[in-house]
């Protein structure tokens, strides 16, 4: 992609609710989950506050109302993964219910709600069943069959998935993506001192953490035809960093990248999983709220774009054509 003049500012959201626990290993809790309905509406009303888009990556079984088994099995539409350490069918604790009866599995009124945003938002792909397509024993048909069963939740809806999130960020099979019709994807940070040995590494992760490497520049790359858009930060209100720091320090900490971006005309691709803020939703909403304010006043001075995935996709593939 051709340099630009102003920094961009991408946010991604996983929204899987007990989808992203289920395969855990251990007994399924949904109650934390049953937050994460507040926390879509506390971010939805800070992006109309602010003007801000995000790209909702939503797991296509929340796209659902209801299901049921066919045949006596269940979604038989999807191929199953053969992961090593999975004993039970991965659909087992799928309910085959309702929203009302267990509105942890489904969740039409969140992709309703996105849609519904004055700001216009993007929803993306976070897979069908939360497959995770980088790890051993999921195949490739395992995982075309899971995108098409995507596909097919979101076009009864009218929604057209563009980009996509790899659960567990575990990338996988990134050319059936593009073969499905995905123009992007969020990908790892990319490595900063993959040259120095262990400690300084350490070192100096830690002092990135409060204020920013030239080294943390980071761009988005095309992977063939597909748009690899990297995450460069976790907004996590309950991590240790935060948690230490507290409130204002963290505050601070997470408008540092921002800056960051802005002066070296970079990415800031910002991400985090809807259960992350239900833990610490105060703490949430005010970082958030002066994230967002201070994004505003950046873009209005042309300094910063606030794109969707997909939206930083097309830009490239226009900078990508134009340079050629």
């Amino acid at each position: 992609m051709r340099a630009t003049r102003t920094a961009q500012f991408v946010i991604s959201i996983d929204v899987e609710m007990s989808w992203g626990a289920v395969h855990h290993g251990r007994p399924h809790d949904p109650g934390p989950y049953q937050l994460e309905r507040e926390v879509v509406a506390d971010v939805l009303n800070a992006m109309e506050k602010h003007g801000i888009a995000a790209t909702w990556a939503v797991v296509g079984h929340l796209f659902l109302a209801e299901c049921s088994p066919l045949n006596g099995q269940k979604h038989p539409e999807v191929i199953r993964p053969d992961y090593p350490w999975l004993l039970d069918d991965w659909y087992e604790l799928d309910p085959c219910l309702g929203v009302e009866e267990a509105p942890t599995w489904y969740g039409p009124d969140l992709i309703a709600a996105v849609r519904s945003c004055a700001t216009p938002q993007e929803i993306g792909s976070h897979s069908f069943g939360h497959l995770i397509a980088g790890e051993p024993g999921c195949s490739v048909e395992a995982f075309r069959t899971d995108l098409a069963a995507c596909q097919a939740a979101a076009d009864l809806s009218g929604v057209e998935l563009r980009s996509f999130v790899f659960p567990r960020n575990s990338v996988g099979h990134v050319d059936v993506l593009e073969d499905s019709g995905f123009i992007a994807f969020r990908g790892p940070t990319p490595g900063r001192f993959p040259e120095l040995p262990p400690w300084r590494r350490r070192l100096l992760s830690a002092v990135d953490r409060i204020s920013p490497l030239p080294s943390a520049t980071v761009s988005p790359t095309w992977l063939g035809g597909i748009a690899n858009i990297p995450q460069t930060y976790l907004f996590n209100p309950d991590s240790k960093t935060a948690r230490r720091a507290g409130t204002t320090i963290w505050s601070t900490l997470v408008r540092r990248r921002l800056r960051h971006a802005v002066r070296t005309s970079s990415l800031f691709h910002m991400w985090f999983h809807t259960h992350n803020l239900a833990t610490r939703p105060d703490r949430a909403r005010a970082a958030m709220d002066a994230l967002f304010a201070e994004a505003r006043t950046y873009i209005d001075a042309g300094r910063l774009e606030n794109l969707t995935m997909g939206q930083l996709a097309d830009r490239m593939g226009s900078s990508h054509g134009s340079s050629s």
